[in-house]
């Protein structure tokens, strides 16, 4: 072993979510982008190219409006032969200047032109869960909550009371429209009116800082709810790169403009006539739920010691159940007929596994390395760097020589031991006694396995 894996054997921390396709073996944001079916990829790739965007922040907004669009046209068929909506609830986390506005305006542009002359309220920014509950009620059944900054939402004050109702959120993400409570009882046209369904997304965008305040605060009460497991995260710690901006004409973005225009001018006239519950539903056929079915064993292995066994398995499944919708989307998107194509789950599985690493990535943040960790590593460096300069296979040193070195590291005797302590738990050393000149000496050697290649 390398003194290089010494701090992953410690459990040092783990690589930031943009580099979980080569530090864990799972896709990265843009992988995932390079996943998408042929006319969001283009879509995906000129944001990027034009706007500079972080791949994260590409991925939240787009999913965000295609799912807006798609869930007003069709549900899909899931897992226990029910149908599901195809909304998606996200979330996109990053620092000031990751292209966080740039991205949601852009990508939210056509939908704010389509829904004109919509009668109902449709887009939410700070509301609270009453009054949003209220519009849904009198029926706004198409509507989405959209920020491109959304820390009120987050907050502790009214205004980020709905991102902690998890019960409503629950139902909403199903479509399902919360049952009237007491408060309710006395508005008879209300209650004989009130839908049973309803289209609700949420695309909400937020620095890092809000966004790590609300998990520290609340991902208990989300996650024994079950809502933290049906929404999708992502989180980004790089700003956007300078892009093209005008030098570049847009075309496959306008090409998605039109895609979604089309798509809600169909769901507006669905949704007139037709109860969300009752959209026509996708099929997916064996062959595409033979593909889903191994992923989400794949999925239930990801959480490894985060969660339990049982958690681990929700996990998985309501994991599951968003790559159906975000197959279901793209599958609308792309007007793609009849049932879910084996390629479109393949894309699909490959851009669930993208959020859930990025999921897990946010909701259980590496820690940092401990201190001991870290001279252990300094000080396993240092004896590789002395075997290196003087040739020997087998390099050893008296342990009072090394721990008479402690000044030359800025450390004091006890913290030089403790290092030698860590290095010699890890494996990559041992302290051992021998006799040199007839006396007997301590000696610390460093273990041959563990020396690399001179």
């Amino acid at each position: 072993m390398s003194p290089q894996n010494f701090r992953s054997k410690f459990g040092a921390p783990q690589q930031p979510a943009s580099c979980l396709s080569t530090g864990h073996g799972h896709p990265a944001a843009w992988q995932a982008i390079n996943t998408l079916t042929p006319s969001l990829f283009r879509a995906a790739s000129e944001q990027r190219t034009i706007y500079g965007s972080v791949q994260e922040a590409i991925l939240i907004n787009l999913f965000g409006n295609v799912s807006f669009a798609a869930s007003g046209n069709f549900r899909i068929r899931g897992h226990n032969g029910k149908a599901m909506p195809l909304t998606l609830h996200l979330r996109f986390a990053g620092p000031p200047l990751s292209g966080k506005s740039d991205t949601h305006d852009r990508f939210n542009a056509p939908v704010v032109e389509a829904m004109k002359g919509w009668k109902k309220r449709w887009l939410f920014d700070n509301v609270t869960p009453a009054t949003l509950l209220r519009k849904i009620r009198s029926g706004s059944v198409l509507s989405m909550l959209s920020m491109a900054e959304g820390r009120g939402h987050l907050g502790d004050q009214v205004s980020g009371q709905l991102s902690r109702s998890f019960q409503e959120l629950n139902d909403l993400y199903d479509s399902h429209v919360p049952a009237l409570d007491r408060a309710d009882d006395d508005d008879d046209e209300l209650v004989e009116n009130a839908p049973d369904s309803a289209i609700f997304v949420t695309c909400v965008n937020v620095q890092n800082d809000k966004h790590r305040a609300w998990l520290d605060k609340h991902a208990q009460d989300a996650s024994g709810s079950g809502y933290l497991y049906r929404l999708l995260m992502m989180e980004a710690v790089e700003v956007a790169m300078e892009g093209a901006g005008s030098q570049q004409r847009e075309v496959a973005l306008l090409d998605y403009d039109q895609r979604i225009v089309e798509l809600i001018a169909s769901a507006r006239l669905n949704l007139e006539a037709t109860p969300a519950s009752q959209l026509p539903v996708i099929d997916v056929p064996p062959e595409a739920e033979k593909v889903l079915r191994q992923a989400q064993e794949r999925f239930v292995q990801m959480p490894g010691s985060f969660l339990s066994s049982n958690d681990a398995r929700v996990f998985a499944v309501r994991l599951a159940a968003n790559t159906r919708r975000i197959a279901g989307c793209m599958h609308v998107f792309e007007r793609c007929e009849g049932p879910i194509s084996v390629d479109t789950m393949t894309r699909a599985t490959t851009i669930a596994e993208c959020f859930s690493a990025h999921w897990l990535s946010t909701v259980f943040p590496p820690k940092a390395t401990p201190d001991g960790v870290q001279r252990g590593q300094r000080l396993l460096d240092a004896l590789h760097n002395l075997a290196r300069q003087s040739g020997r296979w087998t390099p050893s040193w008296r342990e009072a020589d090394i721990v008479t070195l402690a000044p030359n590291f800025g450390w004091s005797k006890v913290e030089m031991k403790a290092a030698i302590t860590a290095i010699c738990g890890a494996g990559f050393a041992q302290v051992v006694p021998r006799i040199e000149n007839g006396r007997r000496v301590i000696k610390l050697e460093l273990i041959p396995n563990s020396v690399p290649t001179f």
